[in-house]
């Protein structure tokens, strides 16, 4: 009886232990940044990875595959084994909107992936070069009014928020506004700064940059309250400029069918490093506006600009 019992414990002990290892992590943690280095998603993702690392104690690294607005990397991981050794840190541009406008790319942000944590969130900035005579919106709208040139304005990527600014700009004042795309705000600033542009939209790290550095005016934010590192700028809203009550965010996803175990687990170790004071003051020199969730959260927020961006805009 003795044996029969022994062997029993055994068999059990090696079950329950399988079953923990099947929960663990797969070394390394590879983090898919789908831009490439040197922007504002690369440097939260080189913040967080050796803090994630020591949190979960494996060993974490970052892997750049950026192009196609973030086309590329995103659907990288999507096609990864949902073991937990890849995560992506993206922006929900990359994850929502871009299948809506390319259709090509292959994955779905609610079919495809499992938001395991939100970090930051940002707003959308409007701004002009100092050479422009445009010092409020309003007075830009004139400008655009009496030289429709004026009108085509530069924009980091293709759709989402830079778009519906045009759009909000043309219902409003019966102007038209063209977005010029670009390959990311670093491309498009020198432009803008250089007044060859006459205006353009950009994210508010690097709008803020800009804008204290005395290079450019900032004359609209996005979202539905004022940005507290930019007080003195109205919203579009305030304006009257109505339809562009919406922020962007940063946020790590998962290949869909991840574990829950590994997905909590990820989860409470993101939420413990953003705790970290150094970490906090690290994304607020960024010009973002720290953001933790938890699991629940971060699908609601997923799910919520899921269903903003599918509910069609009027033209």
């Amino acid at each position: 009886m003795l044996k029969v019992r022994t062997f029993f414990t055994g068999a059990l002990f090696a079950v329950l232990s399988a079953g923990a290892a099947a929960q663990d992590f797969k070394s390394p943690i590879k983090i898919v940044v789908p831009f490439a280095p040197g922007g504002a998603t690369d440097a939260l993702a080189r913040l967080l990875a050796p803090r994630l690392g020591k949190e979960l104690s494996q060993s974490v690294i970052i892997d750049n595959r950026p192009g196609a607005s973030g086309q590329i990397g995103t659907a990288a991981v999507k096609a990864a084994v949902p073991d937990g050794s890849t995560f992506l840190l993206a922006l929900d541009h990359s994850v929502v909107i871009v299948p809506l406008i390319t259709p090509s790319a292959g994955y779905d942000a609610v079919r495809d992936f499992v938001p395991v944590g939100q970090v930051a969130r940002f707003q959308w900035t409007f701004a002009v070069p100092l050479s422009s005579p445009a010092k409020t919106l309003p007075e830009f709208v004139e400008t655009v009014r009496k030289d429709p040139r004026l009108g085509n304005y530069g924009v980091p990527l293709i759709g989402g928020v830079p778009d519906i600014i045009g759009a909000a700009i043309s219902r409003k004042a019966n102007v038209t506004m063209e977005p010029i795309a670009f390959g990311g705000s670093g491309q498009m600033m020198p432009q803008l700064i250089g007044g060859q542009l006459a205006s353009g939209v950009t994210g508010e790290p690097e709008g803020v940059t800009m804008h204290r550095g005395g290079k450019v005016r900032i004359l609209a934010i996005s979202g539905g309250k004022r940005s507290v590192l930019l007080p003195d700028v109205p919203t579009f809203e305030e304006l009257g400029f109505t339809g562009v009550n919406v922020n962007s965010f940063n946020a790590f996803f998962a290949p869909k069918g991840l574990p829950r175990p590994l997905a909590e687990k990820f989860n409470g170790a993101l939420r413990t490093v953003l705790k970290d004071p150094e970490v906090q003051e690290r994304i607020k020199d960024m010009s973002l506006e720290l953001a933790p969730t938890d699991l629940d959260q971060a699908a609601a927020e997923l799910s919520k600009s899921y269903n903003f961006w599918h509910t069609p805009r009027k033209k």
